[in-house]
């Protein structure tokens, strides 16, 4: 009877045992079934912030687009020597301008996407933007400012104004095709100035694209 008794003790000890390892398992498997699903929910997102940050780039298109038409109906003219903001063009570059709206201590000059005259910026030039193109059906805003990559505003062929050239194929120029700041006097009937344009788009969950794009007239 007694070995009975002990067998019936042993059993029981085992079945307790095996009870504790398998709640242990369960447990760890509990554990791995919820990092995986945070693992496949962190990776949907990602994905999906992808997915809204490249339909942001290519909503950019449709401004970069108006934005080169509006300069090319006024390319060669003296309506460029002027800032004129309403059409959100620009005829010069300030120096320490923010397009990003990142603050820091070297900003001197921000643009205004959001139609809120800078809110919250004091002491600095506010630049207004293009008016905004309708909302396309992904939800994205988008909206350009053009500058003309000039230190001042005025004739691109004043003396005391400098411009980047965009400097045209001539044989026997070494300097044919390059980038360049020069002095108006200096300009050949070659030479264009150069325009950057700067797209911003708005989108769902807060997308946020800067997209720029030169050309030169």
């Amino acid at each position: 009877m007694g070995r009975a008794m002990t067998r019936r003790r042993m059993h029981s000890t085992y079945r307790g045992a095996g009870l504790v390892v398998a709640l242990v398992v369960l447990v760890v498997m509990s554990l791995g079934a919820l990092a995986l699903v945070r693992a496949v929910a962190s990776g949907l997102l990602v994905a999906g912030n992808f997915a809204f940050r490249e339909a942001a780039v290519l909503a950019a298109e449709s401004g970069s687009e108006l934005a080169i038409n509006w300069l090319s109906e006024r390319a060669e003219t003296a309506e460029l020597f002027a800032d004129q903001p309403d059409a959100g063009y620009y005829a010069s570059l300030p120096v320490g301008l923010s397009l990003s709206g990142q603050a820091n201590t070297n900003i001197s000059a921000y643009v205004d996407w959001d139609d809120d005259q800078c809110a919250g910026l004091s002491g600095i030039r506010c630049f207004t933007a293009a008016s905004a193109l309708p909302i396309d059906a992904a939800g994205n805003r988008v909206r350009y400012v053009i500058h003309r990559l000039c230190r001042t505003t005025g004739s691109s062929d004043a003396a005391a104004n400098s411009c980047l050239l965009f400097r045209s194929a001539q044989g026997g120029s070494s300097n044919r095709g390059q980038l360049s700041y020069g002095a108006s006097k200096r300009f050949q009937s070659s030479d264009t100035v150069y325009y950057r344009i700067t797209v911003h788009v708005r989108g769902p969950r807060n997308t946020t694209a800067l997209v720029q794009t030169l050309v030169h007239y």
